[in-house]
């Protein structure tokens, strides 16, 4: 399939052409079809129908949007859009495409045509730092606007949802503002990095929970690209999301789909049904199923080598050991793993990052110090604003709390600490900032000889590291050439988007906090500088996604430091390059790897123990090689299977559904924009834009028109196949009709009867439907010299009318069908899965009371006998008392069931409607 991508991308260039040549002309309205001639009033309203017609084919459905598209769309996003369009009708769906493969210009798709259909009500959930690159890509890419609400925004009164454009918000801003949320009648709901929400299921989950409530019954689109990572519980909370009957209740899930002990992985025939349940709902394409038409560049790393001097040597051994003890006053218990995981970053960092940390950490052990000698209220402990950026795993980090600590540990740790940021303060020159500047000093020569843009975009952990680096590099040669972004910069997201298109435009370094650049595309720069190497893989790969992304036309280089005399520091960046292969390569670390490392949580802890319990060499070594060898076991095990089992498709079958997506697609498209061209040129003139607006203008232009009388067209045969040559010399009607078919799943068509005067000239014979369609693509021009023969056609167009609804309605009728079946079969599973768990307690009640039941007749003891019968008889009511209960359950359920089974039947009730078009009398010539 090489030749697909440029095929597809040729392809906007190809349908122009074809339709200029349709469109242009004189403006005489005599001759339609042929190049340089204008629409005849027939072609025209037969045009401004079918352009603006509601299919319910997702590919011809989804033409208009694609040919507006300012993209190259590949096969993968037109098959996941069409899969997305089909689902609304249903819910809604998951398209999980792996990482880079532009699931957001999948949703964009989506978006646009629901626009274009005149359904405006659509809201966008994404994380704050995404608000504006939603904004910015469904400007530039499809032409929409859409207004960005958050706590600047809200109006005093009215809701400030109701818009008449697509609404784009961040997830906790729509939960704080539910109620208001669940008044919109929504058309669809985008939810990005749906994955923040895989807890929402869990009561506790304040934000996934209001949105659950919020959004209930509205079509729903997740995207993420990490639907399963390492619990099948993350996976049944996302799908909730879309409807809760799906996988049904909580209890029944884990009952059904419970994880062997022995292999991890669940049983074939749990497997497969679960396989079953998803497939309606999750779309994911791999990366490796694209890279026919999908290029990839390599990521290359640079290990940059430097040694601390020997005060910032002593300094890092001074606050090692402070932070290795058991209990310090300093850190609050109940947060200790995760502040001392805090505190080593930036002791990592710059003395700039720890020398104010540790100032702050005395100056609070001294008010807490005065409080207690007072006998005041202890004061809250200081906590590093770094700390904010593992908000969302909190709960995972949580310790216990420790005893209070006495006043003479307080003095000793003020004092100590005070010595430490003294120590830290004093330290002006740090070994790995001199190293960076020779680093980029070095590798901009080398981008130069390339041909490349000199362009660095550096991660810090901390923001007083980010301005210790502006002045050194400032004071390096490239003052006036650096751009700042931290997560709270300040500002909206136009301010957030301004400083990107500053670093594309003006600047040549970009220093970013973890935070700031969440959600960034920057694809312009090509150099990835890891200031500071995070823990957690799941950052690092993150971070090299920033530009290692798709539409990256250069070999990303990722540059590391490395104190290799810290033993734990060089075990741990061997295990991110060469376990994890998070540095080179073309995909970098593979989604089966970071989903065995779920959140990356567990890994990092599982670092930090390491740095915190070993002091030696030996034991660094024997610790990651056991943390390498746990992480082997799970990466082969476990989740791997499972996500492979349950949501991706073989590659060979992907790959040939792309390639009938792509023609299939190419042809839908070329038909769009060449009837787009012609209409719009006819209509408007000959210089007129075929874009969106202009179509519907064009088509409400001519549907306003009185309705035009019998046109009379001179069609030209040579554009018939061969098997209809023989037509050539005939005459007769052709009659086009709208069909609009209702039920679950709508429908309007276009019906073209042709009916072709008999040879005698005493009758008509109607052509079949597929070969009417032929008649469109012929050559036309206005007749104004003959007159139709004087025979009658009335009958002959009634019944060619009702054979032609019947099909129609016959095909409606399966269609719909179908969709109540797949309704009907939802509704059953719902049925038993809430339901499981009260015959499972029926069935334990019933078990406890036969072994009660047992004992009484092994009991040889007279009293012992009269209380095990006794005991018996209260197993017997509470089995009973379970059993009712379990009856009048099911009586509600299934009732329930029943109601909603029925009312899907009533929706499913397919009705037509039809109205005539326009009609012609033609001769072939």
């Amino acid at each position: 399939m090489p030749e697909v991508a440029r095929e597809f991308r040729e392809l906007r260039v190809a349908a122009d052409a074809a339709a200029v040549a349709v469109a242009s002309g004189s403006e005489d309205r005599t001759d339609a079809g042929q190049q340089g001639q204008p629409l005849t009033a027939f072609h025209e309203r037969l045009l401004a129908e079918e352009l603006t017609i509601k299919s319910s084919d997702s590919r011809e459905r989804l033409a208009g949007a694609l040919a507006e598209a300012k993209v190259d769309l590949n096969p993968h996003q037109l098959e996941a859009a069409c899969f997305a369009m089909d689902s609304l009708s249903r819910g809604g769906c998951m398209l999980a495409d792996e990482v880079g493969l532009g699931k957001t210009i999948e949703a964009g798709m989506v978006i646009a045509q629901l626009v274009a259909e005149g359904k405006t009500r659509i809201l966008i959930l994404a994380p704050a730092v995404l608000r504006a690159q939603w904004n910015s890509e469904l400007r530039e890419k499809f032409d929409l606007e859409s207004v960005m609400v958050d706590g600047r925004t809200v109006r005093a009164t009215g809701n400030c949802f109701d818009q008449p454009f697509p609404v784009i918000c961040s997830h906790p801003f729509a939960a704080n503002k539910a109620q208001l949320v669940a008044e919109i009648p929504w058309d669809v709901v985008i939810i990005d990095e749906a994955h923040r929400l895989r807890n929402a299921y869990r009561a506790g989950h304040k934000t996934g929970q209001a949105l659950r409530s919020a959004l209930s019954g509205r079509p729903k689109l997740l995207l993420t690209a990490t639907p399963l990572q390492n619990d099948l519980m993350e996976l049944f909370g996302l799908v909730t999301l879309l409807d809760e009957q799906i996988l049904g209740p909580e209890h029944a899930f884990r009952s059904r789909y419970r994880l062997e002990a022995e292999t991890g992985g669940l049983q074939t025939d749990a497997s497969n049904e679960l396989k079953e349940r998803l497939a309606p709902v999750v779309q994911r394409t791999l990366r490796r199923q694209v890279r026919e038409y999908v290029r990839y560049t390599n990521r290359r790393s640079i290990v940059e080598d430097f040694a601390p001097s020997p005060e910032e040597q002593d300094l890092y051994e001074k606050v090692s050991e402070y932070l290795q003890r058991s209990e310090v006053a300093a850190i609050e218990p109940g947060k200790k793993t995760l502040l001392t995981l805090c505190y080593r970053k930036l002791l990592a960092s710059s003395t700039y990052a720890i020398a104010p940390t540790l100032r702050r950490l005395s100056d609070n052990l001294t008010k807490r110090l005065e409080a207690a000698r007072l006998g005041q209220r202890a004061l809250e402990m200081f906590e590093p604003e770094e700390v904010k950026q593992y908000a969302e795993e909190g709960e995972e980090w949580a310790d216990d709390p420790a005893k209070p600590v006495s006043i003479r540990t307080l003095e000793n740790e003020m004092w100590e600490l005070k010595q430490y940021a003294d120590l830290a303060d004093s330290i002006k020159v740090n070994a790995k900032g001199e190293a960076l500047t020779r680093a980029l000093d070095r590798t901009f020569k080398v981008m130069k000889g390339q041909g490349w843009p000199e362009k660095a975009l550096i991660f810090t952990e901390s923001k007083r590291t980010q301005q210790y680096l502006f002045n050194l590099l400032s004071a390096n040669g490239y003052a006036g050439k650096i751009s700042l972004l931290s997560g709270d910069s300040g500002g909206g997201p136009e301010e957030r988007r301004a400083l990107v298109n500053e670093f594309r435009e003006k600047t040549q370094i970009l220093i970013c906090t973890e935070a700031g650049a969440e959600g960034l595309n920057l694809q312009f720069c090509n150099l990835v500088v890891n200031y500071d190497l995070p823990w957690n893989p799941q950052r690092v790969e993150q971070r090299i996604g920033r530009c290692h992304r798709y539409g990256q036309q250069r070999d990303v280089l990722v540059i590391n430091f490395l104190n290799r005399q810290n033993a734990a520091d060089a075990r741990l960046y061997e295990l991110l390059e060469k376990k994890l292969n998070l540095f080179d390569g073309v995909f970098g670390a593979s989604d089966e790897i970071l989903g065995a490392l779920e959140s990356g949580v567990d890994f990092e802890r599982r670092v930090l123990d390491i740095y915190q319990s070993c002091r030696h060499p030996d034991d660094i070594n024997k610790a990651f090689d056991k943390l390498r060898s746990d992480m082997e076991g799970r990466i082969s095990a476990r989740m791997t299977e499972a996500r492979s089992t349950l949501m991706e498709r073989f590659d060979g079958d992907v790959r040939r559904r792309l390639r009938m997506a792509s023609a299939v697609t190419k042809e839908a498209l070329e038909k769009r924009q060449q009837g787009a061209k012609a209409l719009t040129g006819s209509v408007l003139g000959n210089n007129s834009a075929s874009g969106r607006i202009q179509v519907a203008k064009a088509a409400y232009a001519v549907k306003d028109r009185t309705h035009d009388a019998v046109n009379y067209l001179q069609l030209n045969a040579a554009g018939l196949p061969a098997r209809l040559a023989r037509l050539a010399g005939s005459e007769g009607w052709w009659f086009v009709y709208k069909f609009e078919t209702t039920g679950l799943k709508a429908e309007e068509k276009m019906v073209h009867l042709v009916l072709v005067l008999e040879r005698d000239g005493k009758g008509f014979r109607v052509l079949p439907l597929a070969d009417s369609e032929h008649f469109v693509k012929l050559a036309a021009k206005e007749e104004r010299r003959r007159q139709p023969a004087p025979v009658s056609v009335s009958l002959m167009q009634e019944q060619a009318l009702m054979a032609a609804k019947e099909e129609i309605l016959r095909a409606a009728e399966r269609r719909n069908a179908l969709e109540l079946d797949m309704a009907r079969e939802r509704a059953d599973r719902y049925a038993e899965d809430c339901l499981l768990e009260s015959r499972e307690q029926v069935e334990r009640a019933r078990e406890a009371w036969q072994e009660a039941r047992k004992v009484v007749c092994a009991q040889e003891d007279p009293a012992e006998r009269v209380k095990a019968r006794g005991h018996a008889e209260r197993l017997e009511r509470e089995y009973r008392k379970k059993l009712a209960s379990l009856r009048n359950e099911e009586e509600k359920r299934y009732a329930a069931k029943d109601r909603q089974v029925a009312d899907l039947a009533n929706k499913s009730k397919v009705t037509e409607k039809r109205s005539l078009i326009a009609s012609a009398y033609f001769w072939l010539s």
